[in-house]
């Protein structure tokens, strides 16, 4: 029901009603989690582990500011991989939440209700484990009785997180996981609490095609897919679309996660005449695997990599051996997107970013547009302590982030099996040398899928020093 169809203080529980959350609570079906804690402002980690404190500079502000009526607390819940192999994906988790917290949230915020509500963000590290990411899910919602739940971690872990939210009628705003993962594993009838945001891998691959497109090659692509969600992701879509497009792909098979030995593969990209390399590895597999192509005398004329090459660490750790690598980007100071929530451009979030991390900008700054959407649901939603009421606001979202359009107000990928998804905008990126304070800069290399996002460079081949 939407929320504007409750004539009844919605505040309240129905008389006799008991919800499914209140009974998974009494059933105590998050036993092995129970008193894992929200540490308000600190990503908690280990199971019964202690919240890291924030340093005075990054305290909470929630005072309430006069004007209006004060309603009660909203807590949210954000779950990051602070730790383990996704851990990069969790190093602007503090500083974006301090932000909002410190400048969005910092009085207050009035919400569709027209109160002024106090934000509480309870955040978690989610140790880049999915099954560990679905507990500390379970135990914000149940526990911590958080009334709007996030992530973006992967796909594993993103799914993890959407199927215990939607089993325990949480709503769930996510974002970092394709839509053809995101369309596995729908319940019968649909999704009734989650949504998510990102690109398809169809718009991902005509990106990477029109870079390869634009280099005289011999058109021979050797992949490199581990056997996880986004390696079985990217095996079911790049080889058909690429095939079509007259390129051979030559595969060495599933890539093992944490793999010190990829002479094999190394051997048959040579024998095989690879020109192309294209993988989804994580930045410590991909590492290991470019020094054996160097010690092997493997040299392809260009190397596209997600996941490995999206953070600036990942590139610096090819040990100076990086320019020239290409990567989806789906965040860039070039973005030319201004958020209708908070009015910030995307160079400005990554000016803010370099200001005070006092280190480079890196894509998953595209949180920040998560945040905003929070913000905007809260603003809309008639009934911010009304879980119904929120998913129902969710729904109804169509703004503008730093990182492109978020509307679930249309839903065009229905048809083809993905609901409760935008597409977000997507282009294709090159790290070259850089000229300023660090060591690479990513250029835009090519934009086949969103207009309003400019190249601002041509695709170079793979420099061999």
């Amino acid at each position: 029901m939407a929320a504007n169809e409750h004539n009844e203080d919605q505040t309240k529980p129905h008389a006799g009603a008991v919800s499914r959350r209140d009974f998974l609570r009494v059933a105590a079906i998050t036993g092995a989690v129970a008193g894992l804690g929200g540490g308000l402002g600190g990503i908690l980690s280990g199971c019964g582990g202690k919240s890291e404190p924030l340093s005075s500079s990054q305290q909470v502000q929630t005072s309430v500011t006069a004007g209006v009526q004060t309603g009660q607390e909203v807590k949210l819940g954000y779950l990051a991989p602070v730790t383990g192999s996704m851990a990069t994906w969790g190093t602007s988790a503090k500083w974006l939440i301090d932000y909002f917290n410190k400048n969005v949230w910092k009085d207050g915020l009035v919400m569709g209700d027209g109160k002024k509500h106090r934000v509480t963000v309870l955040t978690k590290d989610t140790q880049s484990d999915s099954g560990f990411a679905a507990k500390l899910a379970s135990s914000l919602i149940l526990d911590s009785e958080v009334l709007l739940l996030g992530t973006a971690a992967g796909a594993d872990g993103v799914l993890a997180v959407r199927d215990t939210a939607e089993e325990l009628e949480c709503p769930c705003v996510t974002y970092n996981c394709s839509a053809d993962a995101w369309a596995l594993g729908r319940p019968s009838g649909g999704f009734k609490w989650c949504w998510h945001t990102w690109f398809s891998l169809a718009d991902l691959v005509a990106n990477v095609v029109a870079t390869w497109d634009s280099l005289q090659t011999n058109k021979k692509v050797g992949v490199l897919y581990p056997d996880d969600g986004d390696g079985r992701a990217f095996l079911s879509r790049l080889p058909k679309v690429v095939h079509s497009r007259g390129y051979t792909v030559v595969d060495p098979g599933r890539v093992v996660a944490g793999a010190t030995d990829y002479s094999s593969a190394v051997s048959l990209f040579l024998k095989e005449g690879v020109e192309i390399v294209n993988g989804v590895l994580a930045p410590a597999d991909f590492a290991g695997f470019w020094r054996q192509c160097r010690t092997q005398g493997f040299t392809p004329k260009i190397s596209t990599q997600s996941g490995a090459l999206i953070f600036p660490d990942g590139i610096e750790a090819l040990g100076g051996f990086g320019s020239g690598q290409t990567v989806e980007c789906w965040f860039h100071p070039s973005f030319e997107y201004k958020s209708s929530v908070t009015g910030l451009t995307a160079a400005e979030v990554c000016t803010l970013w370099e200001q005070q991390a006092k280190v480079q900008w890196n894509q998953s700054l595209v949180v920040f547009g998560q945040l905003e959407v929070f913000t905007d649901v809260l603003t809309r939603c008639r009934n911010p302590l009304d879980t119904r009421a929120i998913a129902q606001a969710v729904k109804d979202t169509s703004v503008t982030t730093v990182g492109g359009p978020v509307d679930w107000t249309a839903n065009p990928e229905a048809r083809s099996g993905v609901y409760n998804f935008c597409s977000k905008p997507v282009c294709e990126g090159q790290w070259v040398k850089g000229t300023s304070s660090y060591p690479y800069d990513m250029q835009v290399v090519a934009s086949a899928t969103q207009k309003a996002i400019r190249p601002s460079a041509s695709v170079q081949y793979l420099s061999s020093t």
